[in-house]
């Protein structure tokens, strides 16, 4: 198994570079209020957890995670990638270690497998099927996990790639090679991507959701896993194109946050709020309720009142018969 995997240096992939670095310099030089970027990063990483679930067979929209109970196993999943991605961008720069990629594994897929694999390399062997139940791939036996990881390791932790996109991408694709979970690699391997790009510069503030990419073009992301090693380049160039439409993304997001409003701060569960009486024109408590099916009178309440401080939204009517209907927002702040 080579590490790293060969590929050529295309004039392709020489212009994705470009254009990763670009975007890169943008998010990183422009400064916008801390609650914002952080209500950007907030969704982002969310954008990403669905999508990473989704490319695994999870069939929940941005929609339902709001509505569906937090014990249903689909719920749990998207949260488990979530919850991941912050402690990825929580963490201080430094190198990666097996720890790191067990951490992950245990993170991601707790709840969702017997505890007895969880946080743990498989000890049986595995093959890779495709949709038609036809075995594909045969991983490497168990014996060869860990110094196979140990050898990625190294890869991704020393400077004999220059271009850190290009790292993080091999380092998936061989990570996935190795397939060393009985489940959860594929989670696994995305993370590890955002791991190294963070790591080494790349995060972009964990505004970069390129597992939305990958989604929309699942069939191919999977047959571009299935490039022989011997020549990824055909691989490099389109998980480079993924991060380059994930890093444009980001700094449009950035670009647009120069001259915030009021609703670009709102929490999460205000902004959906918000978003609920703009597309209905007028809702009254109980509408509001039934969406939230999880979240206590009182917080939603406390929610609403925020937004009529604010002046997002107007109150017609008294006690019973209030409604909620949107108006033009001012400059008025928290």
């Amino acid at each position: 198994m080579l590490i790293p995997p060969k590929y050529q240096l295309t004039n392709k992939i020489s212009e994705l570079l470009s254009s990763i670095q670009g975007s890169r310099d943008v998010i990183e030089s422009l400064i916008i209020p801390p609650e914002i970027e952080q209500n950007i990063r907030r969704k982002s990483t969310l954008n990403s957890s669905l999508y990473s679930a989704r490319i695994e067979g999870n069939q929940l929209t941005m929609d339902m995670l709001s509505i569906i109970s937090p014990k249903d196993q689909r719920k749990i999943e998207v949260y488990n990638i979530l919850k991941a991605l912050n402690w990825i961008n929580e963490k201080k720069r430094r190198k990666l270690t097996e720890k790191d990629i067990l951490t992950l594994h245990r993170i991601t897929m707790n709840g969702l497998i017997d505890l007895n694999n969880l946080g743990q390399f498989r000890n049986n062997m595995e093959a890779i099927f495709n949709s038609a139940g036809i075995a594909i791939y045969m991983p490497p036996p168990p014996r060869f996990i860990n110094p196979s990881i140990m050898k990625l390791m190294k890869y991704i932790n020393s400077s004999k790639e220059q271009f850190v996109p290009i790292k993080a991408v091999l380092s998936h694709y061989f990570f996935e090679k190795i397939h060393p979970f009985l489940d959860g690699s594929g989670r696994v391997g995305r993370l590890l991507i955002q791991m190294t790009l963070h790591n080494q510069g790349y995060g972009m503030k964990g505004i970069l959701p390129l597992e939305e990419y990958l989604d929309n073009h699942r069939s191919e992301y999977y047959r571009m896993l299935e490039e022989p090693e011997k020549d990824a380049t055909y691989y490099v160039e389109f998980m480079l194109e993924a991060i380059s439409e994930a890093a444009k993304k980001g700094k449009e997001l950035i670009l647009q946050n120069q001259s915030p409003t009021i609703e670009d701060s709102l929490l999460p569960r205000r902004a959906e709020i918000l978003r609920i009486i703009k597309d209905h024109k007028m809702v009254n408590f109980d509408q509001i309720r039934r969406r939230f099916v999880n979240i206590n009178e009182r917080t939603l309440r406390y929610d609403i009142k925020k937004l009529l401080d604010n002046r997002l939204i107007n109150k017609l009517g008294m006690t019973k018969g209030v409604y909620y209907t949107t108006q033009r927002s001012s400059s008025k702040q928290n």
